[in-house]
């Protein structure tokens, strides 16, 4: 069962090819992430955190679906933990999770770019259980679209 906690939809100007990469890649994360500080992969192919302010997240790349219509769709559990020091590790960061939830990421070719239907659900709170933490990543999520559009954009005429 999905619970849905935001969707919205972001054009893009480059190919939905390029954008799995980005998706896929902790520097371009770090594009718009809150307070980005640092980043690393940890798996090739299949892991990265980015750190930032307020915490670091475990970005865990599933398994690609494919819907009917889209190219690509990515599907990322990310795993949010406060109060830990580098070096991160994987273990490290899922043993002080605060929450985690799934972001899919689907591209649709558009023009000469990519129309991307991000969707976030399925938090699951770990700790501080009283946090409206739905309501949290709702409001970050619309306060970084436009960052990661610019960003992306400019990355992608690189």
């Amino acid at each position: 069962m999905n619970t849905l906690v935001h969707r919205e939809e972001i054009l893009l100007a480059a190919s939905p090819a390029t954008i799995r990469d980005f998706i896929k890649t902790p520097e371009r994360m770090m594009d718009y992430y809150p307070g980005g500080i640092s980043c690393c992969v940890l798996e090739i192919g299949q892991s990265y955190y980015c750190h930032g302010k307020a915490g670091v997240s475990l970005i865990e790349i599933l398994p690609e679906q494919q819907p009917e219509t889209a190219t690509h769709c990515v599907t990322l559990k990310v795993t949010t933990a406060r109060g830990l020091r580098p070096p991160f590790t994987a273990e490290a960061i899922r043993g002080a999770a605060v929450f985690s939830m799934f972001e899919d990421w689907e591209l649709y070719p558009h023009g000469d770019g990519t129309r991307l239907v991000k969707t976030w659900r399925d938090i699951h709170k770990v700790q501080l259980r009283w946090l409206p933490l739905g309501w949290i990543v709702k409001h970050t999520a619309k306060g970084e679209s436009e960052t990661l559009r610019n960003a992306w954009d400019r990355a992608a005429d690189l």
